[in-house]
């Protein structure tokens, strides 16, 4: 069975009831235990380490995407990520929310996960962008296996699928033939859509809710049927953190009219790669953040 990510949605605003959660775990830390059950799992944000800050939104996008994808499963009880963002700023964090590999154990325990599924974005001499993605066995405090995929970063959605599929397996999930369709299912095919819905999650987190708003704005433009998009936009007019239409406008006029942060994500390595069917290095990509 598929559970369709609408009814599992938990939105992406930290609320005072999460706060309260992760307060909650901190506070009773020292009477943790391990997690009740077997299939919980917590995804953490992926650390770019190319030394290219203009890959950073991929480092919520990526964990977002899995997410998505996973909280569509019935066999995985996931934690949401408004509840792992908030125990992230109790922890002292940050907003990036970035775990090193020492504090992760601690994390999925005061999280109540079984398993921690995280990793790197990395540069390759192959490809243009290298993803490896850690599963973390909580209790035991060891890596089951770091699968790596390479491609470019026009394939971003492709290449999450691959680790996707490859968490699955790790996590001994026989899907049925509907789940595995389902799942092989893009979240959209506009990439330049995608990275808006990033940095809308990225600014919903630093408490810019305008900026947010209009960044959804501008995802479901390029693609109307991206529903984190619209549900993200929903949930923001429900808890009135945006309201004068007027101030919605300016904002969204501002980002319209600086460069595109996305435009040239797909459009500059389609164009190279017409020219020249080599592999690009990330040195060579150009992305107008």
């Amino acid at each position: 069975m598929v559970l369709m990510a609408s009814l599992l949605w938990a939105g992406q605003v930290v609320t005072e009831e999460q706060r309260l959660w992760a307060q909650n775990a901190l506070a009773q830390e020292k009477t943790l235990g391990v997690a009740a059950s077997s299939n919980t799992v917590a995804v953490l944000y992926f650390h770019n380490k190319t030394g290219k800050a203009r890959l950073n939104p991929l480092q919520k996008g990526l964990a977002f995407m899995l997410m998505t994808d996973l909280s569509r499963l019935e066999q995985i009880q996931l934690l949401e990520r408004v509840k792992l963002q908030a125990l992230f700023e109790e922890l002292d964090l940050g907003v990036s929310g970035l775990v090193d590999a020492e504090t992760a154990p601690r994390v999925g325990k005061l999280a109540g996960a079984r398993y921690l599924v995280g990793g790197d974005i990395l540069a390759s001499d192959l490809a243009d962008l290298g993803i490896r993605s850690d599963l973390l066995d909580v209790p035991d405090e060891s890596l089951l296996r770091q699968p790596l995929r390479e491609g470019a970063l026009s394939e971003l959605l492709d290449l999450e699928k691959q680790i996707l599929f490859e968490i699955i397996a790790l996590l001994e999930v026989e899907l049925s033939a509907q789940q595995k369709h389902e799942l092989e299912k893009p979240l959209t095919a506009n990439i330049k859509a995608l990275f808006n819905l990033f940095y809308a999650i990225d600014s919903t987190d630093r408490g810019q809710y305008y900026r947010a708003q209009a960044y959804y704005q501008k995802a479901l433009r390029q693609d109307p049927e991206l529903r984190p998009a619209q549900e993200g936009l929903d949930e923001l007019q429900s808890l009135n953190l945006v309201g004068s239409t007027n101030r919605s406008k300016e904002m969204l006029k501002s980002l319209e009219e600086k460069t595109s942060q996305t435009d040239s994500v797909v459009d500059d390595d389609t164009k190279r790669r017409s020219k020249d069917p080599g592999d690009l290095g990330l040195g060579q990509i150009r992305v107008n953040w």
